[in-house]
């Protein structure tokens, strides 16, 4: 049985697919991503609106990314709207991938920011000894610089111009750290299942059209496996593991503490 396709559900579609097509045409002519995406905390390329926008856009190299988040967003979205109405919808969707997006940057910018100090007192303070000290403390910045690097840097401990050089490494490298990316609409998707799980926890959705799963236990194992892959923190997993379980987090939130007196149609 299809649900039928709602006024915002069919709105977010159009538009994701539009900003899709402009994020394809445009790529290679305007700087779509910069501008939009959302940024490392720390970026000089961060703006405040992209924690709105990057939920609108999706990996243009990954027609799977967008395909199965409007997919998604069609068979969960659909029956929220008609519980709720659109204008609740909306909101729910839009303060999920909100949150999602704060989350993941929250996370983000913990777990880089050590890196990001000991590199701005690099900066302030640019020795050989410095920055020997530094490369030996992370692995990740150990990986691009060679014994042999070491050895000059250190035998250049007079040299009045290995200061300035130091200086700019440290530049680059904070660059490095802070150049990520992320687009979806994955996390506000997770606030959906997760609000579709707590509500209609009966339902039954077949996973791959084949496999019939209560709706309850395909969120919790769906959370489950993102939590293991959060946790794993494979350097090359490219999927924002943190925003989808933030999304998810905030969307269960609203519906329990919205649902604590057993109105099935409050929200907010």
């Amino acid at each position: 049985m299809f649900l039928p396709l709602t006024p915002i559900v069919k709105n977010l579609l159009i538009i994701n697919g539009l900003i899709f097509l402009a994020q394809i045409t445009f790529q290679n002519k305007f700087p779509i991503d910069e501008l939009f995406a959302q940024h490392h905390f720390l970026s000089k390329d961060f703006k405040p609106h992209q924690l709105l926008t990057y939920m609108f856009m999706h990996d243009t190299r990954n027609f799977f990314h967008i395909g199965f988040n409007m997919l998604a967003l069609y068979m969960f979205g659909s029956k929220l709207e008609m519980v709720w109405g659109p204008k609740r919808f909306l909101t729910f969707y839009l303060v999920c991938g909100i949150g999602a997006g704060l989350i993941s940057g929250l996370a983000t910018f913990v777990e880089t920011y050590p890196l990001i100090s000991d590199l701005n007192f690099l900066a302030d303070h640019p020795t050989a000894r410095n920055f020997t000290m530094l490369v030996k403390k992370y692995d990740s910045i150990r990986a691009s610089f060679s014994p042999e690097t070491l050895a000059m840097v250190n035998s250049r401990v007079n040299d009045p111009n290995l200061a300035k050089e130091i200086f700019n490494v440290a530049g680059q490298l904070k660059g490095d750290v802070t150049r990520g990316q992320m687009v979806g609409a994955s996390g506000a998707i997770f606030g959906l299942l997760a609000a579709t799980g707590y509500l209609f926890p009966n339902d039954v959705v077949n996973i791959y059209f084949i496999l019939p799963l209560k709706m309850k236990w395909f969120v919790l194992i769906y959370a489950g496996l993102e939590l293991w892959s959060a946790i794993q923190n494979n350097p090359q997993d490219p999927v924002a593991h943190i925003a989808h379980l933030g999304g998810g987090l905030v969307g269960f939130l609203i519906v329990y503490f919205s649902y604590r007196r057993g109105n099935r149609r409050k929200l907010f």
